[in-house]
């Protein structure tokens, strides 16, 4: 979820990081619960009911009931499967292999240490579940076939080995998402390497000393009955004195994480999606989401070459090839972006979504559409400009000062746009409708004054073409704006 969040632009890489740290905590009530219950209830008494009442919730048609029946129906599975696994491994007390190599792997020193939590990390990797290794280690030590101390090592283990999951999830997704999961990674196992140098003399003792019971006691029902709240004690302890320590050095956590997963070459160039990743996650919401913040960019990408063609026309003479080259480059891109966000939404449409979100996303695809076509007229206002510099033609003063008019408008217009463009049926028809009518009551009076200059002799009949033809282009782009207010304010409906 995290990872996807990321990705989506919901959440930056330090916000990510609190709350790694608070997941890591959370993660351990799953031991509790086994120490608690799984142990020392009759498993069956609780789990067939969790799993009958759960799987028949799941039926009814209110979600978040339904969602009530899953937790069921997945603690039932979790307990159910425990019983089933602790009676297994009972018959596996007496088998002198089992015990010969559980043996050769007890955790009495560093280097055996790091082979368990070794062991630990390679068996969670392959489960892809922590709260699953937790409990069948826990199931071992219960039964006798692993001492306090490797089962602790286990846990350790089992904390790097429930990283892969995210740094799976990660593939695919943007830079930032991939940071996300080598900061859990990071966290993780910085965490268990420093915990090791005080595992055998201080920490275990430390844990042994806050929770009652021998944990080490000869007679394996005394053992039994306190292993398990021992090791739940364990990893709760090793997670929040973890999170205590990294806390004030969760800048530096993130300054890492970005070294182990810079952006890419093609990355850093802006002519790459942002925050689409290339496949959709199963929640609509965060694709909508992710559309949503990749249109914006999109605007402003509009907004930032409308204000370097207003720069041109105020400086034909000036050296601005570079420039007129970088509005060329932008128009490109946002042609690029019409044709990669279009493919995504029609993409979102094709899945189960509810009809509040088709029509979002329809809403978006005509968005897009308008942004692409004020790409093209900045581009056309770029070309008339080139053309009455390269054919020499000057404009009066007041034909300038009618341009910088009409164009401070247009600005306001996509101003107000760029920071409204996100947020779903937020009502900005009153500015919108003002600056559309104030666009188009310029245009009219300016062509109504260049007629006036042609009758005076003031203007020349090409310069005026061109004037007339600048206009034409000002009040197309206030046309599609105009068109993408109506979107987010929710008054066109596609």
């Amino acid at each position: 979820m995290l990872v996807s969040f990321v990705s989506a632009g919901l959440l930056t890489l330090q916000q990510s990081i609190g709350i790694i740290f608070g997941a890591n905590i959370g993660t351990t009530v799953t031991g509790w619960l086994v120490a608690l219950i799984g142990f020392k209830v009759k498993i069956t008494a609780v789990a067939l009911p969790c799993i009958g009442i759960g799987f028949f919730i799941r039926f009814v048609s209110n979600e978040k009931v339904r969602y009530y029946g899953e937790v069921l129906l997945g603690f039932g599975v979790l307990f159910f499967g425990l019983d089933i696994m602790s009676n297994a491994v009972k018959d596996l007390r007496n088998s002198e292999a089992i015990l010969n190599m559980m043996t050769r792997f007890s955790a009495v020193d560093i280097p055996s240490t790091l082979i368990v939590v070794a062991i630990g990390t390679i068996v969670t990797m392959i489960v892809q579940s922590s709260s699953a290794t937790v409990a069948m280690t826990m199931t071992l030590a219960v039964n006798g076939l692993i001492d306090f101390p490797t089962a602790c090592a286990f846990i350790l283990g089992e904390n790097i080995g429930t990283t892969i999951t995210a740094n799976i999830a990660a593939i695919g997704a943007s830079t930032e998402a991939k940071q996300a999961a080598r900061a859990h990674f990071l966290f993780n196992t910085l965490g268990v390497l420093w915990i090791m140098l005080i595992f055998h003399k201080f920490f275990v003792p430390f844990v042994d000393w806050i929770v009652p019971g021998n944990p080490y006691s000869d007679i394996l029902a005394v053992r039994s009955r306190v292993i398990a709240d021992h090791m739940a004690a364990f990893h709760t302890c090793f997670n929040v004195i973890n999170t205590i320590v990294f806390l004030p050095f969760a800048n530096i956590l993130a300054k890492l994480s970005i070294k182990l997963a810079p952006k890419p070459e093609d990355e850093k160039d802006e002519f790459h999606l942002k925050y689409i990743t290339t496949a959709l996650v199963s929640t609509p919401t965060i694709n909508i989401n992710q559309a949503r913040l990749e249109i914006k960019r999109m605007c402003g990408i509009v907004l930032e070459m409308f204000d370097m063609v207003i720069d041109v026309f105020h400086h034909p003479k000036e050296k601005l090839g570079t420039q007129v080259e970088q509005i060329l480059k932008l128009e490109n891109l946002t042609d690029h972006l019409e044709k990669e966000i279009s493919n995504f939404l029609v993409n979102i449409l094709q899945n189960n979504i509810s009809y509040k979100q088709s029509e979002e996303v329809s809403s978006l695809l005509h968005t897009v559409n308008e942004l692409e076509r004020m790409g093209d007229n900045c581009e056309s206002l770029l070309k008339l400009i080139r053309r009455k510099y390269e054919s020499g033609i000057e404009f009066s003063e007041e034909a300038v000062n009618g341009i910088d008019e009409i164009a401070s408008k247009v600005r306001e217009f996509l101003v107000l746009l760029n920071n409204n463009i996100t947020i779903r049926n937020k009502d900005i028809m009153t500015d919108s409708k003002f600056l559309e009518d104030r666009i188009d009551e310029l245009r009219s009076e300016l062509r109504k004054g260049h007629v006036n200059r042609l009758n005076e002799g003031v203007c020349d009949v090409n310069a005026g073409l061109i004037f007339i033809d600048m206009l034409s282009k000002f009040e197309k782009i206030g046309d599609h704006a105009f068109n993408v207010a109506e979107s987010i304010s929710g008054v066109r409906v596609f």
